[in-house]
C-alpha cells in the first residue's frame, strides 16, 4: 500500500482502543497485554471485548465491536490468526484507523499463513485502514500512553528516539535496557511480518515525525531494497539512523524466514547499502544501546581524540590499542599540559601523558581533581575517558569516596564543556560481592543524571565512540 504520514499517525497516535481477546486467565497473551495496557494508562479510552467474559481487571467487558459506545481509533486483536479475519471484517465496516495483530500463524509458518495474510490485507484495503504487524508487540508511546506487550513498566518520558523493530522480544529488551540508561523514545513498534506497514512505511514515518531526531531498529530483511534505500537516504539526509540488521549467515538467514518470512538478503549487499546511506551500522541490544547513549549525550561526529586516564599502566596501553584499532586518536599532550600534570602529580607511581596514569584508581581528591582538570584542558583533546575498577577503589575509599570523585568528574563536564566518559567496573563476581553491583548502579544513574557517559568495559566505550564518528 502506498505511504501517508497521516494512516501511520492515526495509530501510533491513537486516542481510542479496543483490545479483542481480552481475558481474565493469566496465561493468555490477552490477558498480559490488557494488564500491560491498562497499568500503564492509556489516555483516552480503553474497551475490551471477550464474547465469554463480562469483566475484566474491574473494567466492562464487551462481547463485540458493534457493542461498543464508539468506534475505536485502534483496535489490538489477541486472538488466533485463523479468527482474526471475521474481526477484520468488521473493523472494515466501522471505520475503524488501525488494526494490531498480535498472533503468530501467517506467512512465516508457510502457504497456509499466506493466504490468510493475503486475506488480512484484503480486508484492510476495502476498510479503509491499515494494520500493524502480524506476528508483533504492538506499539509504545510515551506521549498517548499506548504500550506494547509487556511494557507495563516503560518510561512515562517521551524522548526523541523512534525504535522499530521486526522482533518484538528485541522490542521490549531495548525500551526496558534504554529506561535504566535514561534513553526515552517517541515510540517502539514492534512491526513483525511488516505485511502492510513495513520498515519502509515506518523509516518514513519517523524521518517526518517532529518528536523523533534518531531512527533505530532491528531488521531482518525487506521486501523492497531499491524502496528501502530510498526511505534510508531521505532519512539519513534528515536524522541520525542506527540500524542493527541481522539474518547475514546462512543458518540466520534460514531463522528469519522462519521468525517473520522475510528474505534477508547477502551481507555484502547489506553493508554495502546502509554505509552507503550513512547509516550507523551496530549489531546487538548492547552495542545498539551505547550508541544511542552516545548520540544522546556527545551527538553526531563529537571528536575522535581520546584522553585517556586511569589509575593504572596497562589500562592506559590496553585502551590506546583499541582506540587505534578502531581508527580513534590518542594523542601527545601539549607541553604546557604536560608541566601542568607533573607538578600535580609528583607521586611515585604516576605516569603523565596520554595515556595518563594517577598512579591508583582513586587518589587524594583535591589531586584528583587538579589532574582531571589539566587533562580535560588539554586542547589537542576531544574527550576525557577516564577507567576505573570499582572493587578496587572502593577499597581505597569506599561508596563516598567514589561518589566524591564522580563529583568532580561530573563538574569537570559542566566547567569545560568537553564529554566526559567514564568506564565502570567491577572485577569481584562472587556471591559475596554484589554489595559492588549496588554500588555499581548508584553511580551509573549519578553520572548519567550528571551528563557524563558510563560504559561497563574499555572495548564497548571505545566501540560506541568510533561508531558515532564518521
Amino acid at each position: 500500500m502506498h505511504f501517508d504520514f497521516a494512516e501511520i499517525d492515526a495509530i501510533v497516535n491513537a486516542r481510542s482502543m479496543a483490545i479483542v481477546g481480552a481475558s481474565s486467565k493469566p496465561a493468555k497473551f490477552g490477558s498480559l497485554y490488557t494488564a500491560s495496557q491498562l497499568t500503564y494508562g492509556f489516555s483516552g479510552p480503553v474497551y475490551l471485548v471477550n464474547p465469554g467474559e463480562t469483566e475484566i481487571f474491574g473494567h466492562k467487558v464487551y462481547p463485540d465491536l458493534a457493542s461498543l459506545p464508539e468506534v475505536p481509533e485502534l483496535v489490538c486483536t489477541t486472538i488466533p490468526a485463523h479468527r482474526s479475519m471475521d474481526i477484520l471484517g468488521d473493523c472494515a465496516g466501522m471505520g475503524v484507523k488501525g488494526v494490531i495483530i498480535m498472533a503468530a500463524g501467517f506467512r512465516e509458518i508457510g502457504e497456509e499463513g499466506e493466504g490468510l495474510e493475503r486475506e488480512a490485507l484484503r480486508l484492510a484495503r476495502e476498510g479503509g485502514f491499515r494494520i500493524i504487524g502480524p506476528n508483533c508487540f504492538g506499539i509504545y508511546n510515551p506521549r498517548n500512553r499506548l504500550t506494547l506487550l509487556p511494557g507495563h513498566d516503560f518510561s512515562y518520558e517521551p524522548g526523541n528516539v523512534a525504535f522499530i523493530s521486526q522482533s518484538g522480544g528485541f522490542s521490549v529488551h531495548v525500551g526496558r535496557q534504554c529506561k535504566s540508561l535514561g534513553i526515552d523514545f517517541s515510540a517502539i513498534v514492534s512491526y513483525g511480518n511488516g505485511a502492510d506497514i513495513d520498515e519502509i512505511d515506518l523509516i518514513r514515518y519517523f524521518t517526518r515525525d517532529p518528536q523523533t531526531e534518531i531512527i533505530a531498529g532491528y531488521l531482518e530483511g525487506t521486501a523492497d531494497g531499491r524502496l528501502f534505500m530510498q526511505a534510508l537516504q531521505e532519512a539519513t539526509s534528515r536524522k541520525t539512523v542506527v540500524l542493527w540488521k541481522v539474518g547475514k549467515s546462512a543458518s540466520s538467514s534460514r531463522a528469519v524466514v522462519s521468525h517473520t518470512g522475510s528474505l534477508a538478503g547477502s551481507a555484502e549487499i547489506w553493508e554495502g547499502m546502509l554505509r552507503q546511506s550513512g547509516v550507523i551500522e551496530v549489531s546487538g541490544v548492547d552495542e545498539l544501546c551505547d550508541v544511542l547513549l552516545a548520540l544522546q549525550h556527545l551527538g553526531r561526529n563529537p571528536g575522535r581524540r581520546l584522553m585517556l586516564c586511569g589509575g593504572g599502566g596497562g589500562l592506559g596501553t590496553y585502551a590506546a590499542d583499541l582506540a587505534e584499532e578502531s581508527e580513534l586518536e590518542v594523542p601527545p599532550l601539549t607541553p604546557e599540559s604536560l608541566s601542568r600534570l607533573r607538578e600535580v602529580l609528583g607521586a611515585p607511581g604516576a605516569a603523565v601523558g596520554n595515556p595518563l596514569d594517577i598512579g591508583a584508581p582513586l587518589i587524594h581528591l583535591p589531586v584528583f581533581e587538579a589532574a582531571m582538570r589539566a587533562a580535560a584542558a588539554d586542547p589537542s583533546t576531544d574527550i576525557l575517558l577516564f577507567d576505573i575498577a570499582l572493587n578496587f577503589a572502593y577499597g581505597l575509599g569506599g561508596e563516598e569516596g567514589l561518589l566524591a570523585a564522580m563529583d568532580i568528574l561530573m563538574r569537570i563536564r559542566q566547567d569545560s564543556g568537553k564529554p566526559v566518559v567514564v568506564v565502570v567496573y567491577s572485577r569481584a563476581i562472587g556471591c559475596d560481592d554484589i554489595l559492588f553491583e549496588e554500588v555499581l548502579r548508584r553511580l551509573r544513574t549519578k553520572l548519567l543524571d550528571g551528563g557524563v557517559l558510563v560504559y561497563p568495559s574499555m572495548p564497548r566505550a571505545i566501540r560506541s565512540l568510533a561508531l558515532v564518528n564518521d
